[in-house]
């Protein structure tokens, strides 16, 4: 059985990823609070724990990166690292510095308009002004951790930086690190991660938004991309894994997505620092396994790949991302014009939120992907020096 060199389940699995996300903001941006024990539950248990979507792109782009980056060391001998910044920076750099814009120019021209009609508080919506070279220089991440959140349409950038400072860095360690010894560097770097989380425990901020920190679901979808493409016994144990062992995993993720927000409260506080330290290694442990799974095994319950619809949006997935924030901030701000607001007795008003959020997303995604990314998208043909490249999205 051969690797596999394109990833049809990826799209859906992006959008998935993107939902919990969405789910996530748009629920605590408009600051609906239902009192009832059903909606305290969903909210604590599944919302909440929606950020876990960010967690699996970074695995996915481990994986994806790693792939890429090894399939072509095979193809043409050598990583031409200059063609694959090229390729990425025309990928990443365009939508990323317009939402930079958006973000320090258009956002405070538009609340000049109506700045009573400003869906939250001028704390919250702070333009750092004075801290513009973390995000021209890709260390929003880092803004965030010495100053605390910008604006929301801001914040979003912090793990697209994290992204890119991990592609500026993984081609140059698959090229200086001999074959035989990168496995060994992966885990060290997987291990490391987890070290310093549980040195500094104590700092959420520095747990979250850390690059350091979020190189452990980079490492490991890193080395699942390393041992697909070197083991032919691992590609044929996904192949043929039963039903009854591809199911554990899903039920122990799901177990342990439900009671995260309890294992970083009182009852867990006397090993915290090993809480803090390993369980992200389990969730990205499990999203690699997802990844695995959906594109090897025969015996999956279900190949997401099939639902088309979420299979085109997750095509548009980093542009969701990057403009979901903007999207959702439009909505509130247009209800709080007409005087709309989410009534906890009544939750109307907060569906139309969430509809039109995801509905103005899609859109304009959409326009941005079409008018604005394709053309950049088209020279990346120029820097593809590997032939047998993924033709998957991801690139």
């Amino acid at each position: 059985m051969k690797p596999i060199r394109y990833f049809e389940q990826l799209d859906t699995l992006r959008f998935i990823a993107f939902f919990s996300v969405f789910a996530l903001h748009v629920t605590y941006m408009n600051a609906y609070f239902n009192g009832s024990d059903w909606y305290k539950w969903i909210s604590s248990s599944l919302i909440r724990n929606g950020d876990l979507g960010v967690n699996f792109f970074f695995v996915l782009s481990g994986f994806l990166i790693t792939n890429l980056l090894l399939r072509e060391q095979e193809g043409t001998g050598k990583i031409h690292i200059g063609s694959f910044y090229a390729r990425r920076f025309l990928r990443i750099w365009p939508l990323y510095f317009a939402i930079v814009i958006i973000g320090f120019l258009l956002l405070p021209a538009l609340l000049s308009l109506a700045p009573g009609a400003a869906p939250f508080a001028p704390a919250y919506m702070n333009i750092p002004y004075d801290r513009w070279w973390y995000y021209l220089t890709f260390l929003a991440n880092f803004d965030i951790i010495h100053n605390a959140y910008p604006s929301p349409i801001l914040a979003v950038l912090w793990s697209v930086s994290v992204e890119e400072q991990f592609y500026i860095f993984w081609p140059l360690l698959l090229t200086l690190v001999p074959r035989k010894l990168l496995m060994p560097s992966l885990f060290a770097v997987l291990i490391g991660a987890a070290i310093f989380r549980y040195f500094n425990w104590e700092s959420a901020l520095v747990i979250r938004f850390h690059t350091l920190s979020c190189f452990s679901d980079i490492s490991m979808g890193a080395l699942l991309a390393y041992g697909l493409v070197n083991s032919e016994k691992l590609r044929l144990y996904f192949a043929n894994m039963p039903r009854q062992t591809i199911v554990f995993p899903y039920v122990a993720a799901l177990i342990l997505i439900i009671i995260r927000e309890t294992t970083y409260g009182p009852l867990f506080y006397p090993i915290a620092g090993w809480v803090v330290a390993i369980e992200p290694a389990l969730f990205s442990l499990f999203f690699a396994f997802v990844i695995a799974e959906q594109h090897y095994s025969k015996e999956s319950f279900v190949k997401f790949g099939r639902f088309k619809l979420l299979s085109r949006w997750g095509k548009l997935s980093y542009g969701m991302y990057c403009l979901h924030l903007v999207a959702i901030w439009l909505v509130i701000w247009g209800f709080k014009l007409l005087n709309l607001q989410p009534d906890p007795q009544s939750p109307w008003v907060f569906l139309a939120q969430i509809i039109l959020s995801f509905g103005l997303t899609v859109v304009l995604a959409s326009i941005s992907y079409k008018f604005f990314e394709s053309p950049f998208l088209k020279l990346k043909e120029k820097f593809r020096e590997a032939p047998l490249a993924s033709k998957s999205t991801s690139e």
